[in-house]
């Protein structure tokens, strides 16, 4: 019986460590997960062997790189095939569809600069992930993951960065944008952006403001400041009254493991900060010193609930 347990909680650890690698991971997904990492400790430890797989992930990419022409994995599909995958164990090649197959990718922490075949300049952040596709008339570049500073290089080709919510389309000057649970948040540092919502009216966004998207319309605008949506570039992050449910999944980025909030209304709380991105668990310290939280560390995780 112990051992069908130990069995079943590998498989649902496995399929969790795919649903949280997939974005968007929903505020629900992740309350789920907290629910099911508090029942008890054999599952943080089927959740670390899940990420100990993951590592391994260099063995194996040979063969998904055969898989480039698909483009797509369905999620579905490897989801189905997780509990006898995790049992193989050390052969195991799951991995998260959407970013394993780019391109070009960066590991939790990574920034890595890039010159694309039309003489853009891009910066990638922390666990993000790009492609491209240039033809004689256009260029478009796929932003799957994380977030990423572009400097489009002038051409009469139009420059498109597409995202799970829809388009930008850029002149030469330089942007930032990142992808956030379900959302996109592009900034206009330079120059001015179209935006094209994947089911929504287009709109402009005009240089020095930032605004987020989701595939039905795009929100206010905002005043930003170069220096601050930047901040990434020089390993420092800015947050001005952002939620924490936001703070955490960037923090994400450059931490290994998962940040789980556990608790109703954490998610919500607010946070205005600077953090250092070379010292995330230092971040982790100061929210739980100035917001009143218990941070517990398990195998790579960080349990958050409310102190006391």
């Amino acid at each position: 019986m112990a051992a069908a347990m130990e069995g079943d909680d590998r498989a649902e650890a496995m399929r969790w460590f795919l649903v949280l690698n997939e974005e968007p991971v929903s505020a629900a997904d992740r309350a789920a997960f907290a629910r099911w990492l508090a029942g008890g400790e054999g599952r943080v430890a089927a959740y670390a062997r899940a990420e100990e797989l993951w590592d391994r992930y260099g063995a194996v990419k040979p063969a998904w790189q055969r898989m480039q022409a698909r483009r797509r994995v369905n999620r579905r599909a490897v989801l189905t095939g997780g509990a006898a995958l995790i049992a193989g164990a050390a052969t195991s090649q799951l991995l998260a569809p959407g970013r394993l197959l780019a391109d070009e990718t960066t590991g939790t922490g990574e920034r890595r600069s890039l010159t694309l075949a039309d003489g853009s300049r891009v910066e990638l952040g922390g666990r993000s992930a790009l492609s491209t596709r240039f033809d004689a008339s256009h260029r478009l570049v796929m932003l799957e993951d994380g977030e990423a500073w572009f400097h489009p290089a002038a051409d009469p080709r139009p420059f498109m960065l597409r995202t799970g919510q829809g388009l930008i389309i850029a002149g030469s000057d330089a942007f930032d944008v990142k992808c956030r649970n379900g959302l996109t948040i592009a900034a206009a540092l330079d120059g001015p952006l179209r935006l094209r919502p994947a089911r929504g009216a287009p709109a402009d966004l005009a240089a020095g403001h930032r605004l987020a998207f989701d595939i039905r319309a795009a929100g206010d605008p905002h005043p930003c400041r170069a220096a601050e949506v930047l901040a990434w570039r020089r390993d420092r992050i800015v947050f001005e009254d952002e939620s924490l449910a936001a703070v955490v999944e960037d923090l994400e980025r450059y931490r290994p493991g998962r940040i789980v909030l556990a608790g109703a209304g954490l998610a919500d709380l607010k946070v205005t900060a600077v953090f250092d991105l070379t010292r995330p668990e230092r971040a982790l310290d100061i929210l739980a010193e100035t917001l009143a939280l218990r941070i517990r560390r398990l195998a790579g995780l960080a349990l958050v609930t409310r102190a006391g």
